[in-house]
């Protein structure tokens, strides 16, 4: 294939190839494939399948059926182990079919974890395919296994995600600490190994998986576009996944050959968590993502309509009134994207606008499609204001027409999205966050005390400010990313702040009302109440990942701090960006090069006889992606983009998921970045 197809396309090419393979079977698939499948054109892909089931264990194939298709991530976990066992056994099939973006050498190694992972090895493959035979209960049954590299998704052409890899988060201080803790039980009596390649050596075996399987995705991803990659990191984790990709032999070999080429930067999320809990840039997505529940399973889809006898949140509206169903009971789920839909051109079209237009130019937008569509064509739509009052009168003109809703749901779904967002309660609050945030800016940039003191009064005036605990945590996190790493907080605002903290923990927590996030905190404590010491024990655990995230960037010689002379926010992709385009290519200290072999060096090394410099650059090559291991912001998308303005290049912005507020706070404080609860 050649670099001319977009990253959807290859992801369609994949999907087709799987969609033969589920002809007349019963599909279980597991949430993150649905996620790719979704964007790739949904459900209609897999219209020869007898049946579409979530991958559960609850889950079973009906006793007329003897063919089952699994689509599973990494088969070799206990968790997926078990689930498909279970489904098997449940079921009376005589043809199994495992679809995985599990590469053959990495499913290897997590069986066998001595096997060397450059070597060709289907060791996996083999035990993968008798177990199903097994589970069968026939030797003489079929089993087989099939490797597609469905990781990503791409929602449109500058952008991609990778859903499944979103608990892939780089360490904090604390985590490697715990890296070695599990590396002491594992190795007693041994001295630590060399720090030369990172913390790799530390990694439990459950982490080097992810990781493997990661770089093992974007190598096909790259032999599928015909690309040779140069890597380059910002991060020590990141730094783990460079050197990873750039020393494995495949990988290796299959850059000799390739004849495109493309920049892969990889940086590391916790460089910068401030503009993942404090929005600074107008995203139309990040504000619907903010306001609506997402739909089960996914990452990033939301549901924009629903129909349903109440409304409990913004999220289930009800639209009886426009379907004319009267049956309270009924729940029809829709969402932000149809990719696939009939008008094809038109679903990209909007989507774009809503990930890198305006509010007005979407709504422009919104207008011109539901007016074109409408089953009451008249004058009068011509004429409409364009606010969200005149869009809720474009959606009134479907009401009761339910072939036309489903021929534009696409568009009305958006319409539904944008309304709700308009009067949610939660952009208000987004807002107020925002304002306080740039107020402590200044005070931040001149290293001036009381900013913690403001926050203490906050959590102690929370009722009036109609702020949550969580609210000021997400400020806590924001003004710890941001902070210049050589300048610390006074100590006896630290320790205030901590106190307060304590107690208003102590006090939500017995009253039961803590915020999902904090009571996720509590669970891990397990403790079957709240009491002085629990609170204490949470704050305690929050100061840790606040102390890790403060120290993350101080290894760095540039990038010090992630505000301007004014003391506004100045995210450390923007800068990085704008140092890679600078127009005359400045050297970037801090943005480590892997180099490629021999080759490189040589090239690297003309200058000493009298070349020039001939040091490699980013921008030397056509098409550059950012991956970000943590993910990206709807805000980053959208603004990162104006940095190629102007230039020839190709950019691409891209991550291991896309952020809204809750979930960085997740990633940072609930989630198991060792993996090895999986």
């Amino acid at each position: 294939m050649s670099t001319s197809m977009e990253l959807v396309d290859v992801s369609r090419v994949y999907w087709k190839e799987i969609a033969k393979k589920c002809n007349k079977a019963v599909v279980f698939i597991e949430n993150s494939a649905a996620e790719s499948l979704h964007w790739c054109g949904g459900l209609a892909l897999l219209k020869n399948a007898a049946h579409v089931k979530e991958f559960s264990s609850f889950e079973f194939a009906p006793t007329d059926q003897k063919k089952a298709v699994f689509i599973v991530g990494n088969p070799a976990l206990r968790s997926s182990e078990r689930t498909v066992k279970n489904i098997i056994q449940n079921s009376d099939l005589e043809y199994c079919i495992l679809i995985t973006w599990c590469q053959p050498n990495v499913l290897s190694m997590s069986k066998f974890p001595n096997r060397d992972f450059n070597v060709d090895d289907k060791s996996g493959l083999a035990w993968l395919e008798d177990n199903l035979l097994d589970w069968m209960g026939n030797r003489n049954y079929t089993a087989e296994v099939f490797y597609y590299p469905i990781f990503f998704c791409s929602p449109c052409k500058e952008s991609f995600y990778t859903p499944s890899y979103l608990p892939l988060f780089p360490l904090l201080h604390d985590d490697v600490t715990k890296c070695v803790a599990y590396w002491k039980v594992f190795n007693p009596g041994q001295p630590l190994p060399s720090s030369e390649s990172g913390n790799w050596s530390l990694y439990p075996d459950e982490l080097k998986t992810e990781i493997r399987r990661l770089v093992t995705n974007f190598h096909s991803l790259f032999g599928t576009l015909g690309l040779k990659e140069d890597i380059w990191s910002l991060g020590p984790f990141s730094k783990c996944i460079g050197d990873q990709l750039e020393s494995w032999l495949p990988a290796r070999n299959r850059r000799k050959t390739a004849q495109g080429s493309v920049s892969l930067i990889l940086v590391d999320r916790t460089l910068d968590l401030g503009g993942t809990v404090v929005s600074f840039v107008d995203s139309m997505l990040g504000r619907i993502l903010d306001c609506h529940e997402k739909l089960e399973g996914h990452t990033l889809e939301v549901w924009s309509i629903t129909i349903s006898k109440s409304t409990n949140n913004d999220v289930c509206v009800n639209l009886n009134h426009l379907l004319g169903i009267s049956n309270p009971d009924i729940f029809v789920p829709s969402s932000l994207a149809h990719p696939g839909a009939a008008e094809d051109s038109m679903e990209r079209e909007e989507f774009r606008e809503l990930v890198y237009g305006s509010e007005k130019e979407l709504l422009v937008q919104l207008h011109q499609n539901l007016g074109k569509s409408s089953p009451k064509k008249s004058d009068s739509a011509k004429k409409k204001i364009l606010n969200v009052q005149g869009l809720e009168n474009d959606l009134k003109e479907y009401e009761g027409d339910l072939e036309s809703i489903l021929s534009n749901l696409g568009s009305i779904s958006r319409g539904q999205a944008f309304i709700n967002t308009a009067s949610n309660q939660n952009i208000l609050k987004r807002k107020r966050l925002q304002s306080l945030a740039s107020q402590f800016g200044p005070d931040l940039r001149d290293n001036r005390d009381g900013v913690l003191t403001q926050i203490s009064d906050l959590v102690l005036g929370r009722a009036d400010s109609k702020l949550s605990l969580v609210d000021l945590i997400q400020l806590l996190v924001y003004i710890y990313s941001v902070h210049h790493i050589q300048e610390k907080f006074r100590e006896d605002e630290e320790e205030r702040i901590k106190s307060v903290l304590g107690e208003a923990i102590l006090t939500e927590g017995r009253a039961d009302n803590l915020d999902p996030i904090l009571q996720a905190l509590f669970k891990r404590e397990n403790e079957e109440e709240m009491n002085e010491l629990v609170a204490l024990n949470i704050v305690n655990y929050i100061w840790s990942r606040l102390e890790g995230i403060q120290a993350y960037r101080s290894t760095l010689h540039s990038y010090l701090t992630l505000l301007d002379e004014d003391g506004n926010y100045y995210g450390i992709l923007q800068q990085l960006l704008e140092d890679i385009y600078h127009p005359n290519s400045i050297e970037i200290p801090d943005l480590f090069h892997h180099t490629g072999g021999l080759g490189s060096m040589i090239r690297s090394s003309l200058s000493w006889f009298g070349a020039g410099s001939n040091k490699q650059h980013p921008r030397q090559n056509p098409w550059i992606i950012v991956y970000v291991v943590g993910g990206i912001t709807p805000g980053e998308m959208k603004e990162l983009q104006k940095t190629v303005l102007g230039t020839e290049s190709k950019l691409t912005i891209a991550g291991s998921g896309i952020l809204t507020a809750a979930d960085s706070l997740n990633l940072i404080f609930s989630n198991n970045p060792l993996l090895t609860d999986r």
